[in-house]
């Protein structure tokens, strides 16, 4: 599965409907010059520790700059794979 594909799904259901939403295309791009603001972010944290079955605890300490950061940072704490893109949408329903 594509992180970025999943991130912004993710980022999608995160934001705001009536919020402007351009998609992440690269994992060095940093959040603070995406279009994410920090609810979004605090959001988007809490969802893909959801995904991913990271502690809450964990999850909400975390603020990474970049979207490698946030990749290594799962990497690190995941407790699980998402078995498909569907699977993990369904997870933040």
């Amino acid at each position: 599965m594509n992180f970025i594909e999943l991130l912004n799904k993710v980022a999608r259901v995160a934001r705001p409907a009536h919020h402007e939403f351009v998609p992440i295309e690269r994992m060095d791009e940093r959040f603070e010059e995406t279009c994410f603001d920090s609810l979004d972010m605090l959001m988007i944290g809490m969802f893909m520790g959801m995904i991913y079955d990271i502690p809450d605890e964990i999850s909400k300490e975390f603020q990474p700059e970049t979207v490698d950061e946030l990749y290594d940072f799962i990497q690190l704490h995941k407790t699980r794979d998402p078995e498909s893109m569907e699977w993990a949408l369904e997870q933040i329903k």
